[in-house]
């Protein structure tokens, strides 16, 4: 088994003696524990028990950006609540180290424990069920950010002073607006970030337009970089400092559970600016690592490191191996072990263009 190259930072900063290890990447947000269930056939009906095979339990919540960039070799961190004791916390806490997450920067809260999360995945998309103590303020943390090259946040409507602060490129993503106001106030965050990764349901709702297309043109005029998710259409993306305007395409690669797929695209885009890459080519690397996550190339609720990645755009004859490749290869460390895509292989699998660039990001 290879072990993942290791992403260089762009620039190199000077930090001060008393600032935390040297991190690619700071996640901070919220953690779960996530019970993964599926894809299924269909939904269960009341009564009815069904049987999968795949299943997971893994970090979810904010650690979904933290295990997709340290899978892509990436070294990371998680900035978040956890409780004292629970079982929970215990278990997160566990698999983050065990996947080399630094937990330094948890913090604990006496008395509380981490929420839970079921999610059942079917029709291409996932329900899910949170239960455990309660999450108000949850969100509220004052993280350390020194030391980050790029720091990954879901923002929230209240104020978070400390953005203003953070030295890092700043990848901030929005949640589902239970209220349904969708107050265009958290844009306001905006002004302190690198780029903006909602998904097409929530950019239209925040930006009040009516086509996907016409959001991300207006959070390209908010943010340096502005990519809005598309489900199993891919993604789209603007570069206000280029002009680079970019529709990725997402394989067909059967079934998927969509659950963490967002992040993992965040995270995969983050370790591809990281590698020096435009926006083209690191918004391609970033839908193929959410795709596969979602088909469980690796197992449920795993994600892809870059050697499996790059056998996987082998097997598609994606542009972008040609990119992988020359990045494997300037690790020493790096010998890529042929991998079997068995849910990528199938009649269902198709190839897809890499990207398409073009003035209406058809």
């Amino acid at each position: 088994m290879s072990s993942p190259p290791t992403i260089t930072p762009t620039s190199s900063p000077t930090v001060p003696a008393d600032a935390p290890a040297r991190r690619d990447l700071l996640a901070v947000g919220e953690l779960f524990l996530d019970v993964l269930y599926g894809p299924l056939e269909r939904a269960p009906r009341l009564g009815e028990e069904l049987h999968t095979d795949r299943a997971a339990l893994v970090p979810g919540g904010i650690a979904n950006f933290a295990r997709a960039a340290a899978a892509l070799g990436a070294r990371t961190a998680v900035a978040a609540p956890v409780g004292d004791g629970d079982a929970a916390t215990a278990l997160v806490r566990a698999q983050l180290q065990a996947e080399g997450i630094a937990v330094d920067a948890l913090q604990v809260r006496p008395g509380w424990a981490l929420p839970i999360t079921s999610a059942i995945a079917y029709d291409g998309d996932r329900a899910l069920v949170t239960g455990g103590a309660d999450r108000s303020g949850a969100h509220r943390i004052t993280p350390d950010t020194r030391g980050a090259d790029a720091v990954a946040v879901h923002l929230h409507l209240e104020d978070m002073p400390w953005l203003a602060g953070t030295e890092g490129r700043v990848f901030a993503d929005v949640g589902w607006d239970p209220t349904g106001r969708w107050d265009r106030a958290i844009l306001r965050h905006l002004e302190h970030c690198f780029a903006m990764l909602p998904n097409a349901e929530e950019a239209q709702a925040y930006t009040r337009t009516d086509t996907p297309e016409q959001a991300v043109r207006a959070l390209a005029e908010l943010v340096p970089v502005a990519v809005v998710t598309l489900g199993a259409r891919g993604a789209l993306g603007i570069d206000a400092r280029t002009g680079a305007q970019v529709h990725v395409e997402a394989l067909d690669l059967g079934p998927a559970d969509a659950t963490g797929a967002g992040d993992t695209l965040g995270a995969a885009l983050i370790v591809g600016f990281s590698l020096g890459w435009e926006l083209p080519a690191a918004l391609e690397l970033a839908t193929l690592a959410a795709t596969a996550r979602a088909a469980g190339v690796a197992g449920p609720g795993r994600i892809p490191a870059l050697p499996q990645l790059a056998e996987l755009a082998r097997a598609h004859d994606l542009p972008l191996v040609d990119r992988l490749d020359e990045v494997l290869r300037k690790d020493p460390r790096s010998e890529t072990t042929p991998a079997t895509f068995d849910t990528c292989t199938s009649d269902r699998s198709t190839p897809a263009p890499a990207h398409h660039l073009s003035g209406d990001l058809s």
